[in-house]
């Protein structure tokens, strides 16, 4: 019996404690829904040189889109920052809206995490200290102008502007998206301090999106790395969990000589991968160049870079005739899956780990150690090859499997000797092991190729009705 009423007595404690978790939880989530959704309107000034254009001015965020509510306090990181107005004004006219991100003072303390920015206007923020975002950059604008170098009229050729005065000026937690109908011109000025560095890093930790929309065949994407007025920059690093375009072809660019690092990577997050197709070009006289770094993991990966000479075939409207192409330096993988097919040749290639699918008019050097994946997409032509890894997986598609013999490399220098057939191994895009044999032509120092010699066609017909019956067996069990 007294056991009975102590089983009823933890039975009601356990009831009200559970009662008090349930309603306090609902009373927390509540709060910190209500702190999450909180939003703040840019509503500075209109006078270039205004102080209560910095961002640690409370005076110029309202809570709602008319500007009716004063905040009081400044924007946090539960707060998103929403530009909507054009404030600013060039020749006359209301452009675009304008904040400088000041570092922190006794008069202006300043904002250095934000949840969200959302912009309807063309935006400018002049950045000399970090800003973070918890979440997503999201930017519409659909311009009439077309990207011009040195515009004279800076105001209207500019849909995003940053201005940044520190290394590491800015990173998006979330993904970063920019949108337009016709034109979306992006410029980044790089060190307009004495003291700015020589190297500045954007990192989105989600993907870099660039989209068109629209049936209309007007207009495209242009990414100016180093705007003409950069006066420190040389180097501009893009850490990307994952990069992509749809609706048309970007025009990446630089009005200044610049070195651009894309590094595809986690960056603490999931890797999104992503399509992207661009052009990588710069006016003539301009000498800017390109790397790829590939660590992300999860998911693929692809580029497809043009000459200039083509744009007007992916919707350029003959805009990029007489530009030069910037020279792609250097490709590394070292984990996840990259696809680049390139109308340009590339510098230097390693793969030290995950997967490549490259196609490319002329590779410089190829250097494959710590193993990995070739996924096939064509023979690579290279001056120098050197294999160190002592297991590489090579993948091949049924249209592949057509030719019996399929060249693999072709060098004019092999720096070091390998037996072919103990280190590479051919695999189907199921997964399935071809056999198959590889065969090195040629000796140290000097030119060759790498053949594969596929099974005959009994042996590959075998291989693959077998994939093919336990595919069946395992959907007939499910």
């Amino acid at each position: 019996m007294k056991s009975a009423t102590n089983l009823k007595y933890i039975l009601r404690l356990f009831y009200y404690y559970a009662y008090s978790l349930f309603f306090c939880g609902m009373y927390a989530t509540g709060e910190n829904a209500l702190a999450e959704s909180s939003d703040y309107y840019w509503r500075g000034g209109s006078t270039w040189d205004d102080t209560l254009l910095r961002a640690g001015n409370v005076a110029n965020w309202k809570a709602d889109a008319e500007g009716n509510i004063p905040h009081e306090t400044l924007p946090t990181e539960t707060s998103n920052l929403i530009f909507d107005v054009a404030n600013m004004q060039r020749n006359g006219n209301p452009d675009f809206a304008r904040v400088n991100w000041y570092p922190a003072s006794t008069s202006y303390p300043s904002v250095k995490t934000v949840n969200s920015v959302t912009a309807y206007v063309p935006l400018e923020i002049h950045i000399t200290s970090s800003i973070s975002l918890l979440g997503d950059w999201h930017g519409t604008v659909s311009s009439d102008s077309k990207y011009t170098p040195s515009p004279s009229d800076i105001g209207s050729r500019k849909s995003m502007r940053l201005v940044a005065d520190t290394a590491n000026f800015l990173t998006v937690g979330g993904d970063m998206a920019l949108e337009t109908d016709k034109y979306f011109n992006s410029r980044f000025r790089l060190g307009s301090t004495s003291t700015a560095s020589a190297s500045y890093t954007l990192a989105v930790k989600g993907a870099l999106n660039f989209i068109k929309n629209g049936s209309d065949t007007a207009g495209y994407h242009t990414f100016d790395m180093a705007a003409h007025d950069t006066t420190k920059g040389s180097y501009f690093s893009m850490d990307l969990g994952g990069l992509s375009s749809s609706g048309k072809a970007v025009y990446m660019t630089s009005a200044k000589d610049l070195s651009v690092n894309i590094n595809f990577m986690s960056n603490g997050g999931v890797f999104k991968g992503g399509d992207f197709e661009g052009v990588f070009a710069t006016e003539s006289g301009v000498n800017s160049n390109l790397s790829v770094n590939m660590s992300g993991d999860g998911r693929r990966q692809s580029m497809t870079i043009y000459k200039a000479s083509n744009a007007s075939l992916y919707g350029f409207e003959n805009d990029l005739d007489g530009k030069t192409d910037m020279a792609i330096n250097s490709v590394e993988v070292s984990n996840g899956e990259l696809v680049l097919d390139s109308e340009l040749s590339v510098g230097d290639v390693r793969l030290l780990g995950g997967a490549l699918k490259l196609s490319a008019p002329k590779v410089g050097t190829i250097l494959i150690d710590g193993g990995g994946k070739l996924i096939y997409g064509g023979a690579i032509v290279t001056d120098k090859l050197s294999v160190y890894a002592l297991s590489v997986d090579v993948v091949f598609s049924a249209e592949d499997l057509k030719n019996m013999e399929i060249t693999i490399f072709e060098f004019e220098n092999l720096t070091d000797e390998f037996d072919a057939n103990s280190v590479f191994s051919a695999y189907g895009e199921s997964g399935e092991e071809l056999g198959g044999e590889f065969s090195l032509i040629g000796e140290v120092g000097g030119p060759g190729s790498l053949i594969y010699t596929v099974p005959e066609a009994a042996e590959l017909a075998s291989t693959f009705g077998l994939v093919a019956l336990l595919f069946a067996v395992s959907r007939r069990r499910k």
